[in-house]
């Protein structure tokens, strides 16, 4: 993406968005920081004195492998948060995750994660779980616990059938793995975890009413929007690359304009009131029919439950049952009217 396109984006969003909030930016790639130091100090220095250090908020989610003392500095100085995709212990990130030579890039990624703890950088950890991970799922968590790194797990899902069948996972092994994970995290003796996603997100939902996860969003594209190296904009970044679904050009058009093209049109409606399978459902308005990407590359189409509609059902039960216990009561209704003592407690 060039400097005059990533200014423009920013800039038409932050005259339609409240002012009042900040506007968060992400940065994804493949690999953003190829894009180089002076591309990102350019950005960061335009919006603090466009904008002010922190009404627009940048995070950058990276494989870790490039990252070195002078993105530290860069980072540090401007508030940046980053998110380094890292797949576990070297068994698991290694299998997939190589450099150019073939080679594991795990010894790299964890000492630049060790080097930016040094330097006080704040981070967060993506982790993504593959078919690799099945075997495995104790070892995952024991590496993040004894290394005190917060992390939050993916499922791969593949749009390609034979990748999506060698290496995705099925809804009930997704649950199976969240459930397990978050047992693990929950009942901590020594907490050194303290977040976990999505398991804050399922603990947050029930405690309160209210869904924190995008993909649990009743409408994402009402706060989200991606855009493409060639000026394309999408409802997210799950979409780029499919033309079909492009509102439009921001490199033709306004984004005003652009937002209101009759191709955004069924993303602002909430799906869940068009499934007919998730009227009857327990978790309705908590889950808002899960992701729409995830329904369309299930089903073709995203007037359907998520691909991992079955696993979300299994994990609220399941999270459900453990803060009941944990609060000493009976019902979802009594926790939603818990005092804030129990709550916390939780």
């Amino acid at each position: 993406m060039d400097i005059y396109l990533a200014k423009s984006a920013i800039e038409q969003s932050m005259n339609l968005n409240d002012s009042s909030l900040p506007t968060n930016v992400y940065w994804h790639g493949a690999e953003p920081l190829i894009a180089g130091i002076d591309f990102y100090s350019k950005i960061f220095e335009w919006t603090e004195e466009n904008f002010g250090l922190d009404t627009v908020r940048h995070h950058i989610q990276t494989n870790g492998t490039l990252l070195n003392e002078h993105w530290y500095d860069i980072f540090i100085k401007h508030h940046i948060t980053v998110g380094v995709s890292l797949d576990g212990p070297m068994i698991l990130h290694d299998r997939h995750r190589k450099v150019k030579s073939r080679e594991g890039s795990f010894d790299v990624v964890f000492s630049n994660i060790s080097e930016a703890r040094k330097r006080k950088l704040y981070f967060d950890v993506l982790c993504v779980i593959s078919r690799d991970t099945l075997d495995h799922i104790d070892e995952l968590f024991n590496f993040f616990w004894e290394n005190k790194i917060d992390f939050g797990v993916e499922p791969l899902i593949c749009e390609d059938q034979t990748q999506q069948a060698e290496l995705g996972i099925t809804p009930q092994e997704y649950a199976l793995v969240i459930t397990h994970l978050f047992d693990r995290w929950f009942y901590q003796v020594d907490r050194k975890i303290k977040n976990f996603v999505p398991a804050y997100h399922y603990v947050h939902s029930l405690l309160t009413g209210v869904n924190s996860y995008c993909n649990f969003s009743k409408c994402c594209s009402t706060h989200y929007l991606a855009v493409s190296p060639d000026g394309d904009v999408y409802s997210c970044i799950m979409f780029a690359g499919h033309p079909e679904y492009s509102f439009g050009n921001l490199k033709k058009q306004n984004m005003k304009d652009i937002l209101a093209s009759d191709v955004r049109k069924p993303f602002l409606s909430p799906r869940v009131e068009l499934i007919r399978e998730c009227q009857q459902c327990k978790w309705t308005n908590l889950c808002n029919a899960g992701c729409p990407h995830n329904a369309l590359i299930k089903n073709g189409h995203m007037l359907a439950p998520d691909f991992f509609c079955e696993s979300y059902k299994t994990i609220f039960s399941h999270v459900e049952n453990a803060l009941l216990k944990e609060l000493g009561i009976s019902s979802r209704t009594e926790a939603l009217v818990a005092g804030n003592s129990q709550i916390t407690k939780a």
